[in-house]
């Protein structure tokens, strides 16, 4: 499987982070798919303005984010701990729908191209999980939750899933 293309922070122009703590692939057991519950129009930079300015985040919390258009976008990247799921921030790779319950075929490709990436990069299967599975939460909304539980199917004939 290809890797995915991912536009990297100096691209999107994010800004220094604050702090940074590593996290080896030994500790990530799972990706976490999100998403923003905001419009589609927002921008990775401002997602980053949020996290670091309203709620006092060292970064962007996500490891990834993906738009409508299907890029790909690094947030703190695959070994950095993230701040998007209590709990699940070492264990967990953030990826975050930009959007809020209607992803296109687009986006859902490359939310499934960085959790295979993702697997590949860890040596094994990661397990697949909306934000919802671990922490109280309605992210990411009904349909893209019931996607990433129907196996994350490729669009098209005989889309795969994922065991």
């Amino acid at each position: 499987m290809p890797q995915v293309h991912i536009i990297a922070r100096s691209a999107w122009g994010a800004r220094a982070p604050r702090d940074r703590s590593s996290v080896s692939w030994d500790a990530r057991t799972e990706v976490v798919v999100h998403h923003s519950a905001e419009p589609a129009m927002q921008t990775v930079r401002s997602i980053q303005d949020f996290h670091m300015d309203g709620r006092g985040w060292s970064d962007i919390g996500y490891n990834f984010l993906v738009d409508d258009a299907g890029s790909a976008y690094e947030g703190r990247g695959w070994l950095v701990a993230g701040a998007h799921a209590l709990g699940h921030n070492t264990s967990g790779i953030g990826i975050c729908y930009i959007g809020q319950n209607d992803p296109t075929s687009a986006a859902k490709a490359a939310i499934r191209a960085l959790y295979d990436e993702a697997c590949d990069r860890a040596g094994r299967r990661l397990a697949a999980k909306g934000h919802r599975d671990v922490n109280s939460t309605t992210c990411p909304g009904d349909h893209l939750h019931a996607w990433v539980h129907d196996g994350m199917p490729a669009e098209g004939p005989g889309g795969d899933r994922i065991p």
